[in-house]
């Protein structure tokens, strides 16, 4: 009967210290992480050999978890939604590592926009170059569900953190309302599959890459101010232009790289690295503990 009683208290204790975080049991020792997409996840702006937020996320894994991190990377500059899903689906080695990851991020829609975009670029109003973007909206969908149901196939376990895109041109153009709504719908997209998908998670930057230094409304206002006296509100495209292909020393946004001023620098990785290791503490239980169903 006292053996009894002892091994009853310390069993008592054991679920005690589980659940209050004492001790931690059936974690994994080691995690396969997989990124997906397009130029995002290659690193494009990078200068250091981290591939954008892809080694730096698996960095802060590392050593807020005490676990050894495997990262594999697929992406590739300038692809649209479905030339990732036609790339991946001809890579043997990619939907391997798929198969045995612990988690899989994915950047996805950026060029999808930006071809949008430019095809409406030259219309002579904002309202058309949105409605160019609505009009590109049911493919870039169908596109997007059909490249995570691809996904999912290959894994029916790891979570999926999909990113958001951002607006890089804001900084030039704060005053056009148009562009910042037009990557919101896209946005939209991407964060109501995660909200309709329980093992999707939608990673926003918007707010982070989009304004880059001016974190306050006050300093939005006076970027907003002197890009209206600088193009008076029109839809000249000069600045776009030199925006997206003038090299220079300086960019506007601190977090945006001066080689194209569009894809982020190292700060500009290591904010979206910080927002997806955020995401992924929330959700630990999705690829930290060991799940008898892999």
């Amino acid at each position: 009967m006292f053996k009894k009683i002892i091994c009853c208290l310390i069993a008592m204790c054991a679920v005690f210290l589980l659940n209050t975080g004492i001790i931690h049991a059936a974690d994994k020792k080691t995690i396969n992480f997989i990124a997906v997409g397009d130029s995002l996840t290659e690193g494009v702006g990078d200068t250091t050999t981290q591939q954008g937020y892809t080694k730096r996320t698996a960095q802060i894994i590392a050593d807020k978890y005490d676990v050894k991190v495997k990262t594999a990377n697929y992406g590739k500059a300038g692809d649209r939604s479905d030339q990732i899903l036609k790339r991946i689906k001809a890579n043997p080695k990619a939907i391997k590592q798929l198969k045995k990851a612990d988690v899989i991020a994915l950047t996805v829609g950026g060029n999808d926009l930006q071809q949008t975009l430019f095809k409406g670029i030259f219309s002579k109003s904002e309202q058309d170059v949105t409605k160019y973007v609505a009009q590109a909206m049911p493919n870039y969908t169908e596109n997007l569900i059909a490249l995570v149901n691809f996904i999912e196939k290959q894994n029916n376990n790891a979570p999926i953190y999909l990113f958001g895109n951002y607006n890089p041109l804001y900084v030039y153009l704060a005053n056009r309302d148009d562009l910042n709504a037009d990557v919101k719908i896209y946005n939209d997209i991407n964060a109501n599959l995660a909200s309709a998908d329980q093992r999707v998670y939608y990673v926003s930057t918007f707010k982070t890459l989009t304004y880059g230094q001016y974190t306050t409304k006050i300093a939005r206002e006076k970027l907003r101010a002197s890009a209206k006296l600088a193009n008076r509100g029109s839809l000249n495209n000069s600045m776009v232009t030199k925006a997206l292909q003038v090299k220079a020393q300086n960019e506007r946004n601190h977090y945006i790289t001066t080689q194209d001023h569009y894809h982020p620098n190292d700060t500009g990785y290591d904010k979206m690295s910080a927002l997806l290791a955020q995401k992924m503490a929330a959700t630990k239980q999705e690829w930290l503990k060991i799940n008898d169903k892999k």
